[in-house]
């Protein structure tokens, strides 16, 4: 019988964990304008807001508590905290599946983002847990396991909308995270020693010492593009597919779209711990966003749907490499003991980046036009990997320095 070393069953654990759970929240992304309509709204303008309204209040208050949940996993540790996220966010799923109004929806929306930010805390977890060396290749795990529950999520969510009901599939949301939980309460072991008591520092203090940090402050900012490119686009690719001619529903031809995105950005969240490993996280993070800017320009010029998917296939590919070096270089750039701090502040910007990027991307595709706003993004994106030429130390240099 295969026996894996601790790390890696930890590793394997969360990352199942994470890909049930993130999942359970795809689920209900499908059919969420259908729900606001069941829930009394009428106009298509209206229905339309509010579904746009429900979406950022999550991640409003995601941005505002990530940070004190992150602070909170350093000092009680990072295990307990993922486990709090699954059933915060087990129970708001439950509820959002009862709710009798609009208002009542918006209103757990906004507690659901309060109560999880698994994305912060696993990747805490899993940085805390294995070897340095192995690093890039467990948060390429971690990553594959996010980018796959974004492809599979939804076409589950509709395929049980359309069989057991809106509100039934809620409640079947709540259970994958039950699921999550369980996975990890049983299987994952984790060595924490909770620091002593002028160790651990306040929330305040935390939050002070990463600010504080130039380096961090860099790669957190350059965090923010990089959520922000793929959400960016978010509004824009049915836009753009609507606008071919073709015999198949846009809906359908969308749907393969993002799925082309997210089965590339899977694939290379593993094969990039390789090219880290030659090159270096700071080399092979510039690689990757410099590459992603460079795929997204020349999507202004497609013709046609098969065009479109391989260009977007192409994208995926580099947005996937891009993740994994960015939170092994967040790691090894974190103030000792201070990791979940580190990533919950990180996921404040992962929040920002998910609320702000649609708006602005479906403002510069109304203003500017479809094709504009890919060469807006590509030209971004390209500046932020120049940036990280620049401006990035690379991780084993950081590394070596902390362990003098």
């Amino acid at each position: 019988m295969l026996r894996l070393e601790p790390w890696s069953r930890t590793l394997y654990a969360v990352a199942i964990a994470q890909f049930i759970a993130l999942g359970g929240g795809n689920l209900v992304f499908p059919f969420m304008p259908f729900y606001v309509e069941d829930l009394g709204v009428t106009d298509d303008g209206n229905i339309a807001l509010w579904t746009g309204l429900l979406t950022s209040a999550t991640g409003a208050t995601l941005f505002i508590f990530s940070p004190i949940w992150g602070s909170l996993a350093d000092r009680f540790g990072r295990k307990p905290l993922l486990l709090r996220a699954y059933i915060g966010a087990m129970f708001t799923m439950t509820l959002q599946g009862l709710a009798q109004n609009v208002w009542q929806l918006l209103a757990l929306r906004a507690l659901q983002g309060a109560f999880v930010g698994t994305i912060p805390a696993a990747t805490a977890l899993i940085a805390t847990s294995v070897p340095k060396e192995r690093m890039a290749y467990a948060l390429g795990v971690l990553q594959m396991a996010l980018f796959s529950s974004q492809f599979i999520g939804p076409l589950v969510g509709g395929v049980l909308a359309a069989s057991i009901g809106i509100r039934p599939t809620f409640i079947g949301a709540s259970a994958f995270y039950l699921l999550a939980f369980l996975l990890v309460f049983t299987v994952v072991d984790e060595q924490f020693e909770r620091p002593h008591a002028r160790e651990r520092g306040s929330f305040a203090g935390n939050l002070r010492l990463v600010l504080g940090s130039r380096p961090l402050l860099i790669l957190i900012g350059v965090m923010f593009f990089l959520y922000a490119g793929p959400s960016y686009i978010r509004p824009i690719i049915p836009l753009m597919v609507d606008s071919f001619d073709s015999t198949v529903s846009s809906e359908s031809l969308s749907g393969v779209a993002f799925a082309a995105m997210a089965i590339t950005s899977a694939v290379a969240a593993i094969a990039v711990a390789r090219l880290s490993g030659r090159v270096g996280y700071r080399n092979a993070l510039a690689l990757a966003t410099l590459g992603a800017g460079a795929a997204y320009l020349p999507i202004a010029a497609a013709a046609n749907v098969p065009a479109l998917l391989v260009l977007l296939g192409v994208v995926g590919l580099f947005s996937g490499a891009m993740l994994p070096t960015a939170n092994a270089l967040l790691e090894r750039a974190a103030p000792p003991g201070r990791q979940a701090s580190t990533f919950g502040v990180s996921g404040s910007a992962m929040a920002l980046a998910l609320a702000l990027g649609p708006l602005t991307g479906g403002a510069v595709a109304a203003g500017a036009g479809i094709g504009v706003s890919f060469i807006v993004i590509g030209g971004a994106m390209l500046c932020v990997g120049a940036a990280v030429l620049a401006l990035v130390r690379n991780g084993e240099e950081t590394g070596a320095r902390r362990s003098r």
